[in-house]
């Protein structure tokens, strides 16, 4: 939906810096990337590129040459304000399959599941900068997946993304399923999965032949390895959903899951 109603000249994490900025202006760089829920390093990259864009000033302290105090150029403003209808029409989307209850509901589901203090998100509404977390639905999903990221690395580690268990998964439930019938159980378009499935075959993890019947097809299945990291990575899979549900009451988990998947269009 980002590509689509904002375009590629700002990805989601490049306008919420530029919107903190916009609410904040002076603002030091380690704020700015804490309100815009960015680690230290990808801000310092994040803003370095938008300097040389020309959208961010930047200049030091004078009262404390450590910190690095952030600003809009002018044309910083100008690209928020251009991208902002788009931003609205992204947030109004991912409500659309949801009532005017289960929008409330989400937000103080997702809000929780990223780790995060109500009413904190900055957002656009209509033409201006305003502080609205129930409007901030795309922010939620992006620090909710920030969360979700940082729990796989600690719990699954780094022989398998969450996408390649994904395919690896469907493939046992299904062996032998064609390559987008893989791809649509795991969630995945076809380009990705095509890149996908072809580093899982160099690395052994999926076996990849012709239909017989049909050669445009590729028919998969798990090899051995595939199956064995497969099994081996399934506790913490499920340590990494437990971990990301933690923040909420037992008896909102089924909740929890049905309005994501409502919102994902599943």
């Amino acid at each position: 939906m980002w590509s689509e109603y904002v375009g590629t000249e700002l990805t989601a994490p490049q306008f919420a810096v530029l919107l903190v900025l916009a609410l904040e202006p002076g603002a030091d760089q380690r704020t700015v990337g804490e309100r815009a829920s960015l680690d230290k390093a990808t801000m310092a990259e994040m803003v370095a590129r938008l300097v040389r864009r020309g959208l961010v000033l930047r200049r030091r302290d004078p009262a404390d040459g450590r910190r690095k105090l952030l600003a809009l150029s002018q044309n910083g403003a100008q690209a928020v304000r251009e991208a902002t209808g788009g931003v609205v029409r992204v947030q109004r989307t991912l409500f659309e399959p949801l009532g005017p209850d289960e929008q409330l509901e989400i937000v103080r589901i997702m809000a929780r599941i990223a780790r995060l203090e109500p009413g904190a998100v900055a957002v656009m509404t209509d033409a201006r900068p305003t502080l609205d977390a129930q409007r901030a639905i795309g922010y939620l999903i992006r620090v909710a997946q920030q969360v979700h990221t940082k729990l796989w690395s600690e719990k699954v580690g780094t022989e398998l993304t969450a996408p390649q268990y994904a395919v690896l998964d469907a493939l046992e439930t299904e062996p032998g399923a064609d390559q987008r019938t893989v791809g649509e159980l795991a969630s995945l378009d076809k380009a990705t999965m095509a890149e996908m499935v072809s580093r899982l075959v160099r690395r052994g993890l999926v076996l990849r032949r012709r239909d017989p019947s049909d050669g445009r097809r590729n028919l998969l299945s798990l090899s051995p390895t595939g199956q064995e990291l497969l099994h081996r990575s399934t506790a913490g899979v499920r340590e990494v959903q437990e971990a990301l549900l933690s923040p909420l009451e037992p008896h909102e988990h089924v909740q929890a899951l049905a309005l994501l998947a409502k919102a994902a269009r599943l």
